[in-house]
C-alpha cells in the first residue's frame, strides 16, 4: 500500500476503495475508510499527520468499515452527509433494506454490514473548512440516496458516481438505488472541469467525459435489456433470471443475490414511474409488462 501524491495539499492511497487523503495543517483528512480496519491501519502509517477528521463519501460498508477503528485509535471525527448518516450508526440498515426484512445470518457479513460508528457531523452540499484547508462537498447521489463526492486544490473525489470498465466488466450491472439520479449525477459531472477525479473503484482520470459515457451506455443497455424482455409478462424472478442470462451474470450466493435484485428494483421504479412498464396482480403473482 503506498500514498499517491495529486497535488500539494491531496493525495490518494490507491486500494479496491481508493482513501482520499487531504493534507491538512495539522492532521490528515480521510475519505472513505475501506472495508475494515486493516485499510485504515495500513493508511495511517503512511501519514505524516494523524487523520483526525473523516468524511464517508456514503454508507456502504466497503467505505465506512474502517470507521470505527479510526474513532477508537486517533479519536478521529466523522462528517456524512444526513441520509448516509442513520446506516453509519445502524448498519444492520444495510442488509436490510436490500433483503426486506431483518437479514439472516448470512449476510450480516463485512461487505453489507460495517461496525457501527458514530457521526459527528452531518454534510450539506457546499463549502467546508476542515483544518485551515477549503472543500467542497458536491451532492453525487444516484448509487447511494445521500451520496457525495469531495473537491479540493482541483481534485475531486468523486465516490462510486461512476464506475471503471474493469468493474463494469467485473460486474456487468452496477448497483444503482436510483437510476434517474444516477443520471442525473452523471450528467452533471460531464459539465465539470476538475484536473483530477478520482473514483472510489478504479484509476484517476483528468478527462471524465469518456468514463460518464461508458456508464450511460451501460445504464441504457440495462434499461434496454429489460424493456425487450418485458415485451412478453414476465414476474420479477423471471425477469432478473433472464436479464442475469443476457449479461452472463452467474449468482453464486445470497449477497450478489440481494444487491443485483434491489438494482433491478431500482430499474423498475424508474421504468414504471416514467409509464414505459406496468405491472398487474395475476392470481396472486406480481408481473410486470412493456407498455
Amino acid at each position: 500500500m503506498e500514498i499517491e501524491r495529486l497535488t500539494e495539499k491531496v493525495s490518494y492511497v490507491p486500494n479496491p476503495v481508493n482513501i482520499g487523503v487531504v493534507h491538512a495543517e495539522s492532521s490528515s483528512v480521510l475519505i472513505d475508510s475501506g472495508i475494515d480496519e486493516s485499510v485504515p491501519r495500513k493508511v495511517s502509517r503512511l501519514l505524516e499527520k494523524p487523520p483526525l477528521y473523516l468524511i464517508n463519501t456514503h454508507s456502504h460498508a466497503d467505505h465506512c468499515g474502517g470507521n470505527a477503528f479510526l474513532k477508537k485509535r486517533f479519536s478521529t471525527r466523522v462528517l456524512a452527509s444526513e441520509l448516509e448518516k442513520e446506516i453509519i450508526e445502524h448498519t444492520v440498515l444495510e442488509p436490510f433494506y436490500l433483503y426486506g426484512a431483518f437479514p439472516p445470518e448470512e449476510l450480516r457479513n463485512k461487505f453489507l454490514m460495517a461496525k457501527p460508528s458514530k457521526v459527528d457531523e452531518t454534510l450539506k452540499e457546499g463549502p467546508l473548512i476542515l483544518d485551515g484547508v477549503e472543500l467542497e462537498i458536491v451532492s453525487l447521489s444516484g448509487h447511494s440516496p445521500g451520496q457525495i463526492g469531495v473537491a479540493v486544490d482541483g481534485v475531486l473525489f468523486c465516490a462510486d458516481s461512476v464506475f471503471s470498465e474493469e468493474s463494469i466488466k467485473k460486474h456487468r450491472i452496477f448497483v444503482v438505488y436510483n437510476v434517474e439520479e444516477f443520471l442525473q449525477t452523471l450528467n452533471f459531472l460531464e459539465k465539470t472541469n476538475y484536473n483530477y477525479y478520482v473514483p472510489s473503484h478504479g484509476k484517476v482520470v483528468q478527462d471524465i467525459e469518456e468514463l460518464v459515457e461508458l456508464n450511460r451506455k451501460t445504464v441504457e443497455s440495462v434499461i434496454n435489456t429489460i424493456l425487450d424482455i418485458l415485451k412478453v409478462p414476465a414476474k420479477t424472478e423471471e425477469l432478473m433470471k433472464s436479464l442475469f442470462d443476457r449479461f452472463e451474470i452467474t449468482l453464486e450466493n445470497l449477497t450478489q443475490y440481494v444487491l443485483y435484485r434491489s438494482t433491478v428494483h431500482a430499474y423498475l421504479s424508474f421504468l414504471l414511474d416514467r409509464k414505459e412498464v406496468e405491472r398487474e396482480f395475476r392470481e396472486n403473482t406480481l408481473l410486470w409488462r412493456r407498455v
